[in-house]
Formats: structure tokens, sequence, C-alpha cells
């Protein structure tokens, strides 16, 4: 969906039907050029670039083109300034946390009504990203030697490294009823049903859309900080509260499916009660008090 405009862009621009004629200059001046015409130079090199890269590299691969024509070819970015943390700040999350469970959402499809009940919590405690929370199915709630987790999979719709996890649920969830309102879906979608709207794709699937809704709701309820993430804060805010709870650095990283460090980390497994006692040591979240940590 964000490529085929790429390439509808580049055979304008070079005017070619043939891409074997496609050289190393014409690249750079492609590129060269839409930097000038105002598109920032990230895009250029995350989205135009990488675009052009894959399929060249694909074609040179498969003997389609000779020589690849993008090879060696980038885009230098400005390092990205940050002025204020990544994570949330003990008064946004309380913010969003507490929109959460008023449940004054107005006129919302259900599934949404859940979505921002729960998502927010969800990814508050496990530090997931927020579309491996969105795309969970009422069978990834599971029970195993009596600690309940979530299962994410790329059998529910994608997980960045394609690898499935099992994250243990909070006692603050449990608490709060997670498992029992997730029972109520066996192997369906939670938090939107397929049955609503123009029915997503590959591109665009459902619970990239949830994740996006979510993340205007949380804008609207002032959490308007543009150097923030609406959604992806979470995942910072969590290492940073796993850090302060004294969390092994490599139980951190597997709760939130970041890639093993050495080549020694990515042997064995985790057993799951080992991480339910770290994900235990995080404290529950204080919606109440307006003037201390989370």
């Amino acid at each position: 969906k964000r490529w085929r405009p790429v390439f509808a862009h580049f055979k304008r621009w070079i005017g070619l039907d043939d891409a074997g004629k496609v050289s190393s200059d014409d690249i750079v001046r492609w590129k060269t050029e839409l930097i000038q015409s105002g598109v920032s130079p990230r895009t250029v090199r995350e989205v135009y670039l990488a675009a052009i890269k894959v399929v060249f590299g694909w074609a040179a691969e498969n003997r389609k083109v000779q020589p690849n024509p993008t090879t060696g070819i980038t885009v230098r970015v400005a390092k990205t300034v940050h002025l204020r943390e990544r994570g949330f700040t003990a008064i946004e999350a309380r913010t969003i946390l507490r929109a959460a469970l008023a449940g004054e959402h107005g006129q919302v499809s259900e599934s949404h009504r859940r979505a921002r009940r729960w998502v927010p919590f969800l990814c508050a405690y496990t530090g997931a990203r927020v579309g491996e929370i969105t795309q969970l199915r009422g069978c990834d709630f599971i029970q195993r030697d009596g600690v309940w987790a979530i299962r994410i999979t790329p059998e529910a719709g994608s997980t960045k490294s394609g690898s499935a996890r099992l994250v243990p649920l909070h006692s603050h969830l449990i608490e709060q009823g997670v498992v029992e309102m997730a029972r109520a879906f066996a192997s369906s979608p939670i938090f939107f049903n397929r049955s609503r709207g123009r029915g997503g794709d590959s591109a665009h699937p459902h619970h990239k859309k949830v994740g996006e809704r979510l993340a205007r709701w949380v804008r609207d309820l002032g959490v308007d900080d543009p150097h923030i993430q609406p959604n992806h804060a979470w995942r910072h805010l969590f290492k940073t509260l796993a850090r302060r709870a004294g969390l092994d650095p490599e139980i951190r990283d597997v709760l939130q499916g970041h890639a093993p460090r050495s080549i020694g980390e990515q042997y064995g497994d985790w057993p799951l009660d080992v991480l339910a006692e770290g994900v235990e040591r995080l404290p529950k979240f204080d919606i109440g008090a307006e003037h201390s940590n989370l």
C-alpha cells in the first residue's frame, strides 16, 4: 500500500518502463531531488529508498536486473534530538488510565470501547507494542502452571521478531477482570470486529487501525506533546519502571520482545513462573494519586 505510490512516482520521474535501464546515477538524482523538493531525508531513506532497494535487491538476486543500481546508495539523516523523556510522565499515564476506567467514550463501537478500556492497561503492564495487544484473541489469554499470561503470536497478526512469546499478566490486570473479559471471545479478536468497517487488508490490518484510533483518542485526552508517541510511550515507561523495580535486564528484554544482546542469551527458555515473579515486582499504577510517582 505504501510502496505502490513510491514506484508510481519513480516511474513518472524517470520516464522508463524497463527497470534494467535504471542506473545508480538515476537513483542518486531521484533521492536528491526528493529531498530538494521538501521530502524529509528520513522519509526518503525509510520509505522511498527503502522500497526501491528491497525490490531492486530481489530483482538482482533473481537475475531480473544486473547490476543492482541501488547498491551502496543511502541517505544521511541527522540524529534525532530528544527534547524530553520518551515514556509517559506519571501525570500523562494517569490521565490515560483514568479515562480508560471511566468508560465515558461516547458513540463508539463496543469493540473500540473495549480497546479504550483494556489496551492502555495491557500496554502499561506488559510493555508490548500496541499492535501486539490490539490483535489479541480470546484464546491468547492462557493459564499455564497456575500463571495467567497472554500469548503474543504471529498467528494472531504480526510480531516484529516473527516469533511468539508469553507475557505473564500482572495481578492488577487479573483483579480488574481482564481474564473474564477475554474468555468471551474464544478464537475471535477482542478489540475489533471483522464484520464492521472496510475489512482491512495485509497492508493496513484491523489491529493497526485500532492502534491509530487509540492514538487519536489519547491526543484528545490532552496527552498531546508532539515529542512522545501516544501508544509507543508505554514501552518506554515499562522499561523505566522495570529498571526501578530491579528486574534483570534479560527479563525486561524477553517480556518486551527485544532481541537478545548476545549469542549466549539466545540459549534456553525463560520459565513462565520466573517471568511472572518479575512482572509482580512492578508496582500497581496509582490512578488516584495526584502528586506521586507511578
